[in-house]
This record gives C-alpha cells, sequence and structure tokens, in this order.
C-alpha cells in the first residue's frame, strides 16, 4: 500500500482554506514540547483504524484560516481550555475535510479528535501503538504557522486478482 501522498495531503488542505499549505515528507521527529492533537479515523471495509497526529498550533492554524482568524488571534485563543468553540468546531472540520487525503486504501471516517493520547482507544490504540504504515511531514501554511503531521495507519491487505 502507498502510503498518503504529501501532493494530495498538499492540494486537499490548499484547497480547504484557498491558501498554499505545503506537506512535506520527513523522517520520524522527536515529540518536543508542543502541545499535540489526534484525530481518529475508522477505516472500512476493512474495520479498522487510522490515526492523525499534528501539533495544535498547526491545526488551529488551519482551522484558523478556515474561519477567517489572524494567526495571532488563533494563538490566542489555543491558549483557552478547554479549546474555544469556534476552533474546536473548525478543527473538527478540518480533520473531516482531511478523511478524503489520510487513507491511500479504504474509505476513512472521521469520528473525533482528543488532546492527550491516553484518551485514544479501541482499534485506533492497537493502530497508534503497533501501526504497520507512519507517515510524517512537515507542514508549512502561508502567513500561519506550520508544524507536523503524521499519520498512522494498518495493513490493508490487497485483493488477489
Amino acid at each position: 500500500m502507498a502510503g498518503p501522498s504529501p501532493f494530495l495531503l498538499s492540494k486537499c488542505f490548499s484547497q480547504l482554506i484557498n491558501r498554499k499549505v505545503t506537506f512535506v515528507q520527513t523522517g520520524q521527529a522527536l515529540d518536543g514540547k508542543t502541545k499535540l492533537i489526534y484525530g481518529l479515523y475508522s477505516l472500512s471495509p476493512i474495520e479498522s483504524a487510522v490515526v492523525v497526529k499534528a501539533d495544535l498550533q498547526l491545526l488551529g492554524s488551519i482551522a484558523g484560516a478556515l474561519v477567517g482568524l489572524p494567526d495571532a488571534v488563533v494563538k490566542d485563543r489555543l491558549k483557552a481550555s478547554p479549546l474555544d468553540e469556534l476552533l474546536r468546531d473548525a478543527i473538527s472540520e478540518v480533520f473531516n475535510i482531511a478523511s478524503a487525503a489520510v487513507s491511500a486504501e479504504g474509505r476513512a471516517v472521521f469520528t473525533r479528535f482528543v488532546t492527550e493520547a491516553i484518551l485514544i482507544d479501541g482499534v485506533a490504540a492497537k493502530v497508534f501503538k503497533e501501526p504497520f504504515h507512519r507517515n510524517y511531514f512537515t507542514v508549512a501554511v502561508d502567513d500561519y504557522q506550520g508544524g507536523r503531521f503524521s499519520i498512522f495507519s494498518p495493513f490493508v491487505p490487497t485483493k488477489a486478482l
């Protein structure tokens, strides 16, 4: 199975927010002190999951651009606890739209996002802990903060011809 394409991810996010978003495939980056967010997807027809791990600042930037908030406002709103309602809803929409690009095989359907890895459960937890495929990207967003974006996915058997 080929992994998610940096080109398709860039195209998907750029079209969503009408700004240039660039995904560049990288090696695994160590987690720093940056807050993270996890998007959980069910994967059909194989009844598995895909997990996206990203910097909260990156998803906040894309969500902020989606709803027309400037970068400085996004930074302030991301400091709120619980997460600002407008950004929370926009982040959900970003994850939902991204479902078309996060899986090269099967159909990914966004189910929810969490801000702590400990809250990942069920099949998604298994895929996150022991993924068959790991794809790591560095992302740049015009006029906003960029960051890291990772996709963890299961083995998807190909049909015999």
